[in-house]
């Protein structure tokens, strides 16, 4: 057996301690986590004990820490995972973070995806749009319903762009091609981008 022979506080983190095993720093806990499983100096413990106490207060530590991520902007499943990871936690913890927020309503991949597409619909075409959520977690049947929630204006934000590329410009086919070709690198459709240069082909110069 083991003796817990110190637990102090540490001076940067009042909210966090040392805890000293057999005379030897052990690690470092949560308040939270001493007060949960009742530590203090003098009381015997064991590897077991220590590995599912240590366990224990790695995925609250990681439910403060994802909780902090996600309070700044919305993020995916995916970005708060890989966040979690980059910090250093275990698949376990992350998890269990990732489903307390989920549980909470502060993860939520179809409202991420609704929001990136009314954000970001005015310059970028579905196709630009669905890519990006993709490469963020975001399942494709979601960015779908999303995209048929919230996503019915692309023709219009093609024409402002194109109107706003054309603006004196002198018309020719090379400036409207040019056009033309950017509205498709902004992930909008052949017949989107056909559709937003149209009118400016009547006035087109050879």
């Amino acid at each position: 057996m083991s003796k817990i022979t110190a637990i102090t506080q540490q001076e940067k983190r009042k909210d966090r301690c040392n805890l000293f095993i057999d005379g030897e720093f052990y690690a470092g806990v949560s308040l939270e986590t001493v007060m949960k499983f009742r530590l203090k100096a003098g009381t015997e413990t064991n590897e077991k004990e220590l590995g599912e106490m240590l366990a224990e207060a790695e995925k609250s530590e990681a439910l403060e820490k994802a909780f902090s991520y996600v309070s700044e902007t919305l993020k995916t499943k995916r970005q708060v995972k890989e966040y979690l990871l980059r910090k250093g936690y275990s698949q376990t913890a992350c998890f269990y973070a990732i489903d307390k927020l989920k549980e909470y309503g502060y993860i939520n991949d179809a409202e991420y995806a609704k929001r990136f597409i009314e954000s970001t619909g005015k310059t970028q075409g579905k196709r630009l749009m669905t890519f990006k959520l993709m490469a963020k977690g975001v399942r494709k049947e979601e960015i779908e319903s999303a995209y048929e929630e919230v996503g019915g204006k692309a023709v219009e934000n093609a024409a402002a762009l194109a109107e706003k590329r054309l603006r004196n410009k002198e018309l020719t086919k090379e400036n409207i091609l040019k056009t033309y070709k950017y509205l498709i690198s902004r992930g909008f459709s052949y017949e989107e981008a056909e559709a937003a240069i149209s009118p400016f082909k009547n006035g087109e110069e050879d």
